[in-house]
């Protein structure tokens, strides 16, 4: 029995998705596909809507309370996937710089102590939960048409559609989070950079 159809969507079959929309042939891989000029176009805008989304900061992409530690010259090095982070202890000013924490208040990267951070990741398009490969790529979809057939023309995937996968993603973070849209402050501030 071929299970296929039932699987999560694949960042490959996010890219033929979003070729059909211009009646393009799908590829075979994504190595075809960096190969082909609107295949490539398409994964180039994927990619950027998955980073985008992401920045925001969802249940399934932040960890809370994780302790990082110095290597032997007292620097915090960041894992490579780290695209926000935040000491636990409100004191602290550490941000992001060259792949590592730096002490805005000593201004250095010897910070030489281990440090509980609530840190954000930016995982690949196949790590993520269902609901986000469909918003990402819903949203990537409706700005590859935008860019290949123009604005004014008709469109396969309109701002509604794109609007209705944003809402169930929102409604997961909400059950995730055990709070509703009204009491979380997580899923207020994702709404209001989707919709400002």
């Amino acid at each position: 029995m071929d299970t296929t159809a039932l699987a999560p969507m694949t960042e490959l079959e996010a890219i033929n998705d979003m070729l059909s929309l211009i009646s393009e042939s799908p590829v075979a891989s994504l190595d075809e596909a960096s190969r082909v000029a609107d295949a490539q176009i398409a994964m180039q805008i994927l990619r950027r809507e998955n980073r985008t989304v992401q920045t925001h900061g969802w249940d399934w992409n932040t960890e809370e309370n994780l302790t990082l530690s110095p290597d032997l010259d007292g620097n915090i090095i960041l894992p490579k996937n780290t695209i926000k982070v935040d000491p636990t202890d409100q004191q602290l000013d550490y941000v992001i710089r060259g792949g590592r924490l730096w002490d805005r208040i000593n201004k250095t990267f010897t910070i030489g102590k281990k440090v509980s951070v609530t840190i954000t990741f930016v995982h690949q398009f196949d790590e993520l939960p269902e609901t986000a490969r469909r918003y990402i790529s819903m949203a990537a979809g409706r700005k590859f048409e935008n860019r290949t057939i123009g604005d004014g023309n008709s469109h396969q995937i309109n701002e509604l559609d794109v609007l209705k996968a944003w809402a169930i993603l929102l409604q997961e973070e909400c059950d995730n989070s055990e709070s509703n849209v009204l009491q979380s402050n997580t899923v207020r501030r994702i709404a209001h950079g989707r919709f400002r």
